[in-house]
């Protein structure tokens, strides 16, 4: 007979930064995610790469609503893993209905504007900053993984780290260079 887990007792180690409740979470997330992705999102299911990044979003989404304590019912952590799914799904979709809309109208057809080499060198510099002022460690994730398109067990093998340790520094990399570009 299979028990369900303690949803309530995963939340409060990820409020405690247990790293234990976080990586509960990501392999109940790993695990249940992209199937319900590929099946909400009509016309085929997203790149194994943007499903992989969709992934990501939902745990960083769920990690601050628990963090900031917005989730309100933690025993019914995974009904609102869903929702959160299902508004990704959702954003695909529109996103797929609005790209059909501009190649409808014409809109591909027309050249796109690309940045001057001015533009490309401040972002370049702004991106170089951000990235200096992660952990050596995460910086060195994101650009293997990134910029030198590593596979992620090259990096897990190179860098001795787990899978599971290699997709939470990432998750956590990203969200802190979010933060720190805005």
């Amino acid at each position: 007979m299979e028990t369900t887990p303690d949803w309530a007792g995963v939340v409060g180690k990820i409020r405690e930064n247990d790293g234990r409740g976080m990586e509960d979470l990501y392999a109940a997330i790993a695990g249940s995610v992209p199937a319900m992705l590929r099946a909400s999102i009509p016309c085929g299911a997203p790149a194994p790469q943007t499903l992989e990044d969709d992934v990501h979003e939902i745990l960083l989404v769920v990690l601050q609503a628990i963090q900031g304590g917005n989730l309100r019912e933690p025993a019914r952590l995974m009904g609102f893993v869903r929702t959160v799914t299902r508004r990704q799904a959702v954003a695909h979709i529109r996103g797929n209905i609005a790209h059909r809309r501009r190649f409808r109208l014409g809109a591909e057809i027309a050249p796109s504007r690309d940045p001057s080499p001015e533009e490309r060198f401040a972002r370049r510099e702004h991106l170089e900053s951000v990235l200096k002022r992660l952990r050596s460690r995460d910086r060195e994730i994101l650009v293997r993984f990134y910029f030198n398109e590593q596979p992620p067990g090259q990096i897990c093998l190179e860098m001795g780290l787990t899978p599971t340790q290699f997709r939470l520094y990432k998750s956590r990399a990203l969200a802190r260079c979010f933060k720190l570009a805005r």
